[in-house]
């Protein structure tokens, strides 16, 4: 009987001590350092609005996304803006190129978007973004 009481009490102890493990705080947002330095003002699903510098899609300055059956890559530089449609397990990207021409590509809705703001660092995943507007290069 002892030793049920016992085996009872240490799976208890084991469950709440792993179940402690998501109480504490994540801390600091790292941001990945990407190659060019892009100023992009960002609105999420709800609305809110934010200007970021250091704007990254998973650390890169290109967003990538099939388009059709091929893998495509699209350099930030040729970007006007980007808008966001959540569909299943993927985010359609509707892609506005600075020359005027439109496409539309399907990205993971689990991908990060990096950026700093002026009061911290900022990490979001695409499924959350309704719509990024580039506005260039900052020097």
């Amino acid at each position: 009987m002892k030793k049920g009481w016992y085996f009872s009490l240490v799976i208890l102890i084991c469950f709440l001590t792993v179940g402690m493990g998501n109480m504490e705080e994540r801390g600091v947002i790292d941001i990945p350092e990407p190659e060019k330095n892009y100023a992009v003002t960002l609105v999420d699903q709800t609305d809110v609005s934010m200007d970021l510098e250091k704007f990254s899609f998973e650390g890169q300055t290109y967003f990538i996304g099939k388009l059709g059956r091929a893998e495509i890559s699209i350099d930030f530089g040729k970007i006007g803006s980007v808008l966001f449609i959540l569909q299943d397990d993927h985010v359609k990207a509707k892609v506005n190129l600075k020359d005027g021409k439109a496409l539309e590509i399907l990205v993971d809705k689990g991908k990060n978007c990096y950026g700093i703001s002026t009061f911290g660092n900022v990490r979001i995943e695409l499924q959350d973004i309704k719509k990024i507007t580039l506005h260039g290069k900052v020097l």
